[in-house]
Parts: C-alpha cells; sequence; structure tokens
C-alpha cells in the first residue's frame, strides 16, 4: 500500500513532498525544485520548540514505518533549525542513499557543514551541488557565504552578484549582504558597498532597509548633500514620512544646518500628530516622538552660561 503523507497541521508544514516536487521535466539528478522552491526549503523554520518536537516525533515514526527520502530530508531540516548539526547531517545522509538521483542534498549537507563550522568541508558539497544546478540562486549565496568564511570579500560578493542575476523575484537582504560583503573590502570597500546597494535600490525601488544602508555610507563619507537628496528621492515614494523626517533633521544637524534641522524636526512631530490614535500610540511611535523633541529641545535651547 501506497505510503500516506504525513498529516500536520498547516503552521507546522515547512518542507512536504520534496521529492515530488522535482520538476516533471527535469532530467532524474537536475536538483530542480518546483511548487516548493529551494528558497522556502532554505529559509521555512518553525518557530515554537513544542511544534518541532511534535514534528520531529511524527516523521521518525514514519520514518521507522516506511524510509524515504523526503522524511530524512524534512526531520534533517528540523535538526538543523536546532542546531543539531550531526544529527541533520545524518539524516542528509540517508536521504541520498535512500535516492541516489536526489543531489539537492549536496546543498543540505554544504549549509549544514558551514553552518557547524567546517567550510572547508562544506565547498566540495556546493561545488558538486552547483554543477547539477548552475543557476540556483540559493545555491550561488551559500557559495557567498562559504568565501565569505575563508575571507573571500570580492569573490563572496561575486557570488551573490551571480545569484542575484538569476532570481526572478531579487530581495533586498541580498543586495544588502553583497553591500556588506564589499564593505570589508579594503581601501575600496565603501566606495564598491554604494555601488552595490545603489543597484538594488535600481532593481527594487525605494525599499526601505536599501536606503537606510546607502545613507549610512553616505554618512561615513562626510557626503551629507548626497545623503540628503538620496533621503528626499525617498520619501517622495513613501506613505508614511515622519520617520525620515527624523532621520533628515538629525543629518541636517550634523551637517552644520541647525535652522533646517528643527523645521524638519517639528515636521515629523506634525506628521505623527497627524496619524491615526491606532498608530501614533505605539511604543516605536512614542518613541521617536520623544527622539524628536529632545533632538528640538537641543537646537533650541539657549548654551549654558560660562562658569
Amino acid at each position: 500500500m501506497a505510503r500516506q503523507p504525513l498529516t500536520v497541521p498547516p503552521p507546522m508544514r515547512f518542507a512536504a513532498a520534496i521529492l515530488a516536487s522535482r520538476r516533471p521535466d527535469a532530467s532524474p539528478g537536475s536538483g530542480k525544485l518546483a511548487g516548493l522552491s529551494l528558497l522556502l526549503l532554505a529559509t521555512a523554520v518553525l518557530r515554537a520548540h513544542g511544534d518541532d518536537q511534535r514534528l520531529l516525533d511524527a516523521l521518525t515514526e514514519e520514518i521507522a514505518r516506511a524510509p524515504a527520502a523526503d522524511l530524512y530530508l524534512r526531520r534533517g531540516e528540523l535538526h538543523r533549525h536546532h542546531r543539531e548539526w550531526f544529527k541533520a547531517e545524518a539524516d542528509f545522509i540517508a536521504a541520498r542513499k535512500l535516492d541516489a538521483t536526489l543531489t539537492i542534498v549536496d546543498y543540505f549537507r554544504a549549509r549544514v557543514l558551514l553552518e557547524a563550522g567546517a567550510p572547508e568541508k562544506a565547498r566540495p558539497f556546493l561545488e558538486r551541488y552547483l554543477k547539477s544546478a548552475p543557476e540556483e540562486p540559493e545555491a550561488w549565496f551559500l557559495r557567498g557565504e562559504i568565501a565569505a568564511a575563508f575571507g573571500e570579500w570580492l569573490d563572496a560578493a561575486e557570488h551573490y552578484a551571480l545569484g542575484l542575476r538569476f532570481s526572478a523575484n531579487p530581495r533586498s537582504e541580498h543586495f544588502l549582504r553583497r553591500a556588506r560583503l564589499l564593505l570589508s573590502v579594503p581601501e575600496h570597500g565603501p566606495k564598491l558597498a554604494l555601488a552595490a546597494v545603489t543597484d538594488g535600490l535600481a532593481r527594487l525601488g525605494q525599499v526601505a532597509a536599501l536606503v537606510d544602508f546607502a545613507i549610512e555610507l553616505d554618512l561615513r563619507a562626510a557626503d551629507f548633500e548626497s545623503a540628503l537628496a538620496r533621503l528626499a528621492r525617498a520619501m517622495e515614494s513613501m506613505p508614511r514620512r515622519e520617520r525620515w523626517l527624523v532621520r533628515q533633521g538629525e543629518i541636517l544637524a550634523q551637517a552644520g544646518r541647525p535652522q533646517d534641522a528643527i523645521a524638519s524636526y517639528r515636521a515629523a512631530l506634525a506628521a505623527i500628530e497627524q496619524l491615526p490614535e491606532r498608530y501614533r500610540d505605539t511604543v516605536p511611535m512614542e518613541k521617536l516622538g520623544a527622539d524628536a523633541r529632545a533632538a528640538l529641545n537641543r537646537l533650541t535651547s539657549p548654551p549654558a552660561a560660562a562658569p
């Protein structure tokens, strides 16, 4: 009788039917995934330890009844999530023994070995996986992390660039990671990092995390005008401007423009006051308002008299 699928509540599922999810038109051992992408496998984790344990127990019981590669991969991912590196790798090895064509196991083994602090052992598995899936973005990002573990910053950033090139829907965190890798390059790091984050802004638009990092790089170079211009462009497309107005006030104050900074802080406080109560009466917004008022007090208070 065919093995029935493991039944667990939907919030606990994160890697169902890995084997069945390979594209029907993919050749055996291609390692390609459809329906459940490698990206999902790489990032989906369970948050409640109790749920993890129930799923581990259910997987172990089903493996005892009918061992299957997909069950070992799913259990290996749970062990990895709990930093049980030896158990995770043992499950990945068992999956490969049950299905020798499952080349994606090389990706999982490379990742768990890197996370366990053994990048030199991880590298050969990842290189072998990339031969079977040369356009898999997550594999290139992992290759970048392995290179970074060896301090190979330029190579790591180039691997991230290739991953982004192959990504149908690139994410801001990958552009940021590439920029931070380049920041570690001696001498020209900040310039290279700024170019990388600017590329992310060009592809994704005014994503707050990318704008923040670009401004941080401008400020490191004391390029206040560039930071202010970048911030102004961002505010044009942002529905909520209060945080950006406070940031603008900070930059203007650093640039030696106190009157403009005062105007920006006041505009931020006015924007906060105009928010609906459910947005205004929150801890982050109260802190933002308190920071703006404190900055205003510093800028508008007369200097202390000399003793």
